[in-house]
């Protein structure tokens, strides 16, 4: 995805990458260690690039840094995934095309994905308090609901 130039990249789209790539590993990255898993993943990106995509996450509060020998190694924080899913949710928007859009996502997904989209939604129904009186009743009408 390129945005208005040429050689642009569509605001937020290497942010993004940078993070994807930070919640892969097993422990904080060091600049140069996310820049080696970004080339693997197709994008060709300087180091001083990368050094300052972490830096400018960092300063958004997105990204943990800690030292490493002279250097910095990052690892995101709970504020990212917060505000990815805040973008994710502005995306899908508030429209008719809401079910369509969704409907889309889900068949995209990977089977792993989908397995962690379950997971969570079960996990979410459990955690929410017993709805009761005409609430239960609607609940029971539902398709799939047991009566």
């Amino acid at each position: 995805m390129r945005g208005k130039g040429p050689g642009r990249r569509v605001a937020g789209e290497l942010e993004s990458a940078v993070l994807a790539v930070l919640w892969e590993a097993d422990e904080p990255l060091t600049p140069s260690q996310t820049q080696e898993a970004l080339i693997r993943d197709g994008h060709e990106l300087a180091y001083t690039s990368v050094a300052t995509t972490l830096a400018r996450l960092h300063g958004k509060g997105m990204v943990e840094r800690t030292a490493a020998g002279r250097g910095h190694a990052y690892t995101p924080t709970a504020a990212a995934a917060r505000q990815l899913a805040d973008r994710m949710r502005g995306l899908l928007g508030d429209g008719r095309g809401r079910t369509e859009v969704l409907s889309h996502f889900v068949a995209g997904l990977t089977a792993n994905d989908e397995a962690t989209l379950l997971a969570l939604l079960a996990a979410a129904e459990d955690d929410k308090p017993s709805m009761g009186g005409a609430s239960a009743a609607v609940e029971d009408e539902l398709p799939g609901s047991r009566s």
